[in-house]
């Protein structure tokens, strides 16, 4: 295979690699390891003299879990409850029926549903809905068990929520009402405003002599004219500093192919084996599409070697350009 196929397809890899079951582990004792949560349980195993035989998963990579004990870790919600009788994952049920907790990663999510109020820094309660029987959060038996529609506040000036929420830093109430969306009581409805409103600034492309393609929030015609880059636009709006929701993005830099490359994933020493320097950050983006938020998609020439990324998307590329993927979410110029 071609030199620069092959770092194409390790990128590509790379990038894959993030979306990928984590790791698992074992263990005699009950108590989780750091960054882990318990998703199995083998009674009565030899390795552990007939004792429980415990694995845990590693958060990190991961984006919905069945978890055997009721913990959220932090950034995750408790999206879904169910219960079984007999032999399960989670070890056999005597009596009482087993417990599986699903939870979902919230990093790259706007709304999900929760089966409790306690929700990551940054989420609101939009909606709640009671139910007797059997649900999304388990069965009710006598007290109606209660869901909750959350949201990300990522993005947002103003929202209405649930008085169950717990407000981010730099939100206020400004007007109450009631809604039978929010369960029962008066005042039970909250409308809530940005004081920290984000602010925007330009995403300017430019382009090398050898063509490679360069993104940068300062424009500076003059100073990139030494480098042999031409102005071209403003390729599209990201937020001007860090917020909740958003994330940096990095820029590599291949000097044999003298080309940039963009990505929300900082891997050094990964990028370094396929001949990229990291060479700071680029933008702020959103790891999730916010309201009036567009994808920022990536593309390669296979001919020229060199990157390309757009709001503009073509499943059949642009320009000799192939598609690839989004990386992260911006505003159009």
């Amino acid at each position: 295979m071609n030199k620069y196929l092959c770092i194409l397809a390790a990128l590509i890899s790379l990038s894959s690699t993030q979306l990928q079951a984590a790791t698992t582990s074992t263990s005699c004792s009950s108590t989780a390891p750091s960054g882990y949560v318990m998703t199995k349980i083998q009674e009565r195993s030899n390795s552990c003299s007939g004792g429980n035989l415990y694995t845990y998963t590693r958060l990190a990579g991961e984006s919905v879990l069945d978890t055997c004990i009721r913990t959220t870790p932090s950034g995750w919600i408790n999206t879904k409850e169910r219960s079984y009788t007999g032999s399960g994952i989670c070890g056999s049920s005597s009596g009482t029926p087993k417990t599986i907790w699903q939870i979902t990663n919230s990093y790259g999510q706007t709304k999900l549903n929760s089966c409790t109020r306690t929700l990551p820094t940054g989420w609101v309660i939009t909606r709640q809905t009671s139910y007797s029987g059997s649900g999304d959060c388990g069965m009710a038996s006598g007290s109606k068990r209660t869901q909750y529609e959350a949201q990300s506040t990522a993005g947002q000036s103003q929202m209405s929520v649930c008085n169950a929420s717990t407000l981010p830093s730099g939100w206020e109430v400004s007007a109450t009402s009631s809604s039978t969306n929010c369960g029962t009581g008066s005042g039970n409805l909250w409308k809530i405003l940005n004081t920290k409103p984000l602010t925007k600034v330009a995403l300017h492309h430019y382009i090398g002599k050898t063509g490679d393609n360069l993104y940068v929030t300062k424009r500076d015609d003059a100073g990139m004219a030494l480098y042999k880059y031409s102005y071209n636009a403003i390729a599209a709006q990201v937020p001007s500093s860090a917020a909740f929701g958003t994330t940096v993005l990095h820029r590599y830099y291949n000097a044999s192919i003298a080309n940039s490359f963009y990505t929300i994933g900082r891997d050094d020493a990964s990028y370094s084996k396929f001949g990229y320097t990291y060479a700071g950050a680029a933008a702020n983006v959103f790891t999730a599409k916010v309201p009036n938020a567009t994808a920022l998609h990536r593309y390669w020439n296979p001919t020229t070697k060199h990157h390309f990324y757009s709001v503009v998307y073509s499943s059949t590329g642009i320009n000799g350009f192939k598609y690839e993927k989004v990386e992260g979410y911006v505003y159009n110029p």
